[in-house]
């Protein structure tokens, strides 16, 4: 299962400029968008840098008839009108075609918050974005994330949920000393 999948599921992701001129299909722009994620870009700022660096591999490979890649300003107007959870979907749904988790393999399970996210840092009431992530030690690779508002749930649903989705049978997960309470839930929550 090779790339060419993953191209027709980022197909299946509306197009939020129906009836405009577009010089890059969503699917190219949302492919390129992982790659650079995948090597480490986070911004993007970081992923118009990634892509000017790759612009001629990519334009040879997909057949662009022009080798510049998206700017800043159309990666970010993406940004804005895309889901991110269809992208994580997508993505998702992919890996489990394309990779098989074995019995006995371990992942890893981690939730961080997001910089530049907090409201109310100083008070009662601070909240913010966190993400979990499981990874599977043996590739270094991530197979599924799943974000959250820290104000509206915990780390410990969050992870509870990211395992339904996964589905994952026969392995190992590995997680951190927060998923040892006795409830599952802290009491601070109630």
């Amino acid at each position: 299962m090779g790339v060419e999948a993953l191209i027709e599921q980022l197909k299946t992701i509306p197009d939020w400029r129906r009836g405009r001129t577009v010089q890059y299909p969503l699917w190219l722009m949302l492919l390129l968008s992982l790659l650079g994620v995948m090597s480490g870009y986070s911004s993007l700022r970081g992923l118009e840098d990634f892509m000017k660096r790759h612009q001629q591999e990519v334009a040879e490979l997909f057949g662009l008839s022009k080798a510049k890649l998206p700017s800043y300003s159309t990666l970010r107007d993406m940004s804005l009108h895309i889901n991110p959870q269809d992208v994580a979907q997508v993505f998702l749904v992919w890996v489990k075609q394309a990779v098989s988790i074995e019995a006995g393999q371990v992942v890893s399970m981690d939730g961080k918050a997001l910089a530049s996210t907090v409201e109310d840092g100083y008070g009662q009431q601070q909240d913010f974005v966190s993400v979990i992530s499981a990874c599977v030690q043996q590739w270094d690779g991530v197979i599924g994330q799943l974000s959250f508002q820290n104000g509206k749930t915990s780390e410990i649903v969050g992870v509870r949920q990211l395992l339904k989705q996964l589905n994952l049978k026969g392995v190992w997960v590995t997680l951190d000393a927060l998923h040892t309470q006795k409830n599952g839930e802290s009491d601070y929550r109630e």
